[in-house]
């Protein structure tokens, strides 16, 4: 469980995700017979997946394909894709080349050999891959999936002349402040006869009327990194005060990439005493 934020304007795309990853048992309990769930406070959800070039990713779901860890594989990659790897992007790289590549590593491969015998295993799992293509002035935005324990197709959830806010892993709180109302309201409506063919202009209106406009395509770079801290910071603090296990929580990751600026870290949290690691370029 998680939640990972995407911001995309004009001038940047900003990444924001929490710390809480789980450890589900896959059906194992202890030996008071409870079924063995554990909620770590740092995980890393958010990697830049490049040196040289702008290209990020953040997660959410699953935070382990068996003995590994996502932010193991996920420095492996970048490894395979670096220059002197396996898979070096060359300077004429696409993105689309890229999530590719990660959706036959990550997928393909080592969620495929981690789960693909467990009968009925639906554990569900996201990799958000942001970026620019080489040479090009704005960047997109893939999501790779695995819903219900099936590998979905990547997806392009941005172009690189689309703007918007995009959010993963738990995403209810973010849509009740943006939509103006929670996923389960056209259930309700529903359930109640209120449907498309009874009530069309309801259906037509009651999303528009109620949508709360917070981005601006020409928002400044700081702005965006703010609203995309606030988002992920509503949802970490609704789920402190539900009476639910604290699935998003720790410490907020935050990081940036422009055309020109590269790959930023915004904030980020180190399990190392800084005083004692004075090397500027960290893993």
């Amino acid at each position: 469980m998680t939640v990972c934020v995407c911001v995309k304007v004009n001038e940047c795309m900003v990444f924001a995700a929490d710390s809480a990853t789980s450890f589900d048992g896959l059906g194992e309990k202890d030996g008071d017979g409870v079924p063995i769930q554990q909620v770590y406070l740092h995980g890393n959800k958010l990697f830049q997946l490049h040196r040289e070039f702008p290209i990020m990713a953040m997660t959410s779901g699953l935070g382990n394909f068996g003995q590994a860890s996502i932010a193991m594989l996920a420095k492996q990659f970048r490894r395979m894709i670096a220059e002197g790897g396996d898979l070096a992007l060359s300077g004429k790289y696409t993105l689309k080349e890229v999530v590719a590549a990660a959706h036959k590593f990550f997928l393909e491969e080592k969620y495929s050999e981690a789960f693909g015998k467990i009968e009925g295993f639906d554990g569900g799992f996201e990799l958000w891959i942001g970026g620019y293509s080489a040479g090009e002035m704005f960047p997109e935005l893939w999501r790779l999936r695995v819903f219900q324990g099936k590998i979905e197709e990547p997806e392009l959830r941005a172009g690189t002349g689309q703007v918007g806010i995009y959010y993963g892993g738990q995403p209810d709180p973010i849509q009740r402040l943006i939509n103006g109302f929670g996923w389960k309201l056209e259930k309700i409506l529903m359930d109640n006869g209120v449907t498309p063919d009874s009530h069309p202009d309801l259906y037509k209106s009651v999303a528009p009327e109620l949508y709360l406009p917070l981005l601006s395509p020409v928002m400044p770079i700081q702005d965006a990194i703010d609203l995309t801290e606030f988002l992920a910071d509503l949802t970490k603090k609704v789920f402190r005060f539900r009476a639910v296990p604290e699935y998003v929580s720790g410490d907020i990751d935050v990081a940036t990439i422009t055309a020109f600026e590269n790959f930023r870290w915004i904030k980020r949290k180190h399990y190392y005493p800084e005083h004692l690691n004075r090397e500027v370029d960290h893993v």
